[in-house]
């Protein structure tokens, strides 16, 4: 497996939605990439556990994931698939803001390649740039806030078909 080059890392780092403001600045992309820790996860080994305390932003440069979730029987199930290839693939954002609880489990689907920031060293290079950091945090306010409000607009849809089918119309 691998991305071993530097400019291939640089390449799929810039993919990502809340450094893609920074593309075409180099010393910012290879800072970043200073900052981080590549990791190798074997086909259905796991990279990220529903529940469990996190820190860590996991950047998939190569290979394809499972985001599963538990039902409230326990049970797990595939919420969605996603390949590295499509291009600006990452899980545990949430981990660069806060100290909580994972939301979902992630688990490798094929050998994946990943390049991990934690929140420590985002910290050190948000007090290193300031304003690049700022704009990075803003960009993943704003996706967190579109989810927030897309979970909003589910939950209503789900409420009332629940009320529909309770109700017999």
């Amino acid at each position: 497996m691998g991305i071993r080059d530097n400019a291939d890392i640089e390449k799929k780092l810039r993919e990502i939605s809340f450094f893609q403001k920074y593309a075409d600045n180099e010393k910012i992309i290879k800072t970043i990439v200073n900052l981080c820790d590549m990791r190798n996860f074997k086909k259905g080994e796991t990279i990220i556990v529903e529940g469990e305390q996190g820190d860590e932003l996991y950047i998939i440069l190569q290979g394809q994931i499972d985001i599963i979730k538990k039902t409230m029987q326990n049970q797990k199930y595939v919420v969605t698939s996603l390949d590295a290839s499509k291009g600006g693939l990452y899980v545990g954002e949430l981990a660069l803001i806060d100290n909580d609880k994972r939301s979902a489990t992630v688990e490798a689907k094929t050998d994946c390649e990943c390049l991990v920031l934690n929140r420590d060293n985002f910290i050190k290079f948000g007090d290193m740039y300031p304003e690049v950091g700022l704009n990075i945090t803003r960009v993943i306010a704003t996706q967190l806030s579109q989810k927030l409000r897309k979970t909003g607009a589910d939950v209503i849809t789900l409420f009332s078909a629940l009320v529909e089918e309770i109700s017999g119309d």
